[in-house]
C-alpha cells in the first residue's frame, strides 16, 4: 500500500493510482494549490490543513486560492503565494474572456486540493493542469470527471477532519489537538480575572437566539456564576449589537465589548475562560485558539462544526426547537466543571458500562 491508504472510504481513478504507485513521493512535490472560498469561520478551519500540508510536502510551494468577496481572515500567512479569484459581484462586470482568464490564473501544479466545492473552484480545477486533482464533493459524479482522487464528505464528521482526509489518504497522520498557528488559550487564559464571552451574531439570522432568550441567559449567568466576568461581544451588523443588555450594563453586571480588529479579537477570545456562541466565526476562532466553547444549534447541523477533542459542548434539541436559556446555562456549568474532554468522558463512561 504505497501512499494510498484506503479501502472503500475514498475514490482514486486508474490514472491517479498509477501515478501514486509509481511516481509519487511527497518530498518531490514542488507545487500544490489549495482552493478555499469561504467566510471567516471557514477560513479559520483551513489553517490546520495548510500546516499539515507543509509538513507532508516539505519542499512544495503552496499557493492559496481565495475569492474577492471572502478575503477577511484568509490564511495567506501560511502559504507561499496567494491568488484571488473574482467573486460574484466582481465577475458580473467581466467579459466571458476575462472570466476564463480568471479561472486560468494558476500555473501547472503537481496537486490541486479543492477545499471549496464551488462553481468557481470547479472551473479553476478543470482548467488547470495537475498530476492529481483532489476534492471532497457531495456530488459523487464529480469523482472521475473533475477529481481523480476524492474523499467523501459527511455531515456527521467535522469539516476540518474531512479536509484532512485528503492528506490521510496519502498516509499522513495529522497532529492532535490540531494546530492552527494562532494565540493559544492554554497559554493565555486570564485566570486572574476570568471572563465568559457571549456572542449572538451570524450572517444568517436563523442561527441566532432570540434577544429575550440571550438576555435571560446572561441574567442567569451573572446570578449563578458571580466569580466570572460576563462579557457580550458585539459584531459589525446592527442585529449583533448589545443595546438590549443596557439594564445589566447599568448595574455593572455585564460588559459590552464593541467589535474588535481581527488580531485583537483573536487574542481576546484566546484569553477567555469560555465562549458561548451559535455556529459562526467567533466559535470557530475559539476552537482554533483551543478556548472551550458552548455552541447552541437549532437550524444547522452541529456535528460538522464540533471537534471530537478538547472541551467543546453543543446545546441542541433533537426536534430542532430553539434551546432555552436554562439548557444553555446547564451546558455552561458542565463546560466549566468538567476537566476531561468529551472524548475522554465517553471512554470513561464506556468502561463503567
Amino acid at each position: 500500500m504505497r501512499y494510498l491508504w484506503f479501502e472503500k472510504g475514498a475514490y482514486a481513478s486508474k490514472k491517479a493510482r498509477h501515478y501514486i504507485n509509481n511516481q509519487f513521493q511527497p518530498s518531490e512535490i514542488k507545487n500544490i494549490a489549495i482552493i478555499r472560498h469561504a467566510a471567516l469561520g471557514d477560513q479559520v478551519i483551513t489553517r490546520p490543513f495548510l500546516i499539515e500540508a507543509r509538513k507532508f510536502f516539505p519542499n512544495a510551494q503552496i499557493t492559496l486560492v481565495g475569492v474577492s468577496n471572502y478575503q477577511y481572515g484568509m490564511p495567506s500567512d501560511l502559504a507561499d503565494n496567494a491568488v484571488v479569484m473574482a467573486g460574484r459581484e466582481d465577475s458580473k462586470k467581466m467579459s466571458l474572456f476575462a472570466k476564463l482568464a480568471d479561472f486560468r490564473q494558476l500555473e501547472e501544479q503537481d496537486i490541486i486540493f479543492d477545499l471549496a466545492g464551488t462553481n468557481r473552484s470547479y472551473w479553476m480545477t478543470a482548467l488547470t493542469k495537475a498530476k492529481l486533482k483532489v476534492g471532497f464533493p457531495y456530488k459523487r459524479y464529480l469523482c472521475g470527471t473533475l477529481y481523480n482522487l476524492a474523499v467523501f464528505r459527511s455531515d456527521f464528521q467535522p469539516e476540518v477532519e474531512c479536509m484532512l482526509d485528503m492528506l490521510k489518504v496519502f498516509g499522513h497522520f495529522p497532529s492532535y489537538p490540531l494546530q492552527f498557528g494562532l494565540p493559544d488559550n492554554r497559554e493565555l487564559c486570564d485566570y486572574n480575572s476570568p471572563y465568559i464571552l457571549y456572542f449572538n451574531g451570524a450572517s444568517q439570522r436563523r442561527k441566532l437566539l432570540p434577544k429575550d432568550t440571550m438576555l435571560q441567559l446572561m441574567k442567569m449567568g451573572v446570578e449563578t456564576l458571580p466569580q466570572y466576568r460576563h462579557v457580550f461581544l458585539e459584531g459589525k451588523c446592527d442585529h449583533e449589537k448589545g443595546e438590549f443588555l443596557q439594564e445589566l450594563v447599568n448595574d455593572n453586571k455585564v460588559k459590552v465589548q464593541p467589535c474588535l480588529p481581527l488580531n485583537e479579537l483573536t487574542e481576546y477570545i484566546a484569553k477567555a475562560k469560555l465562549v458561548v456562541s451559535p455556529d459562526t466565526s467567533i466559535r470557530n476562532i475559539a476552537i482554533a485558539t483551543h478556548t472551550p466553547t458552548v455552541g447552541f444549534f437549532y437550524s444547522k447541523v452541529p456535528f460538522r462544526y464540533t471537534p471530537l477533542y478538547e472541551k467543546h459542548y453543543v446545546t441542541m434539541n433533537a426536534d430542532g426547537k430553539v434551546p432555552t436559556s436554562d439548557q444553555i446555562l446547564q451546558s455552561i456549568l458542565q463546560a466549566l466543571s468538567d476537566k476531561a474532554c468529551p472524548r475522554e468522558q465517553v471512554s470513561k463512561r464506556a468502561l463503567n458500562e
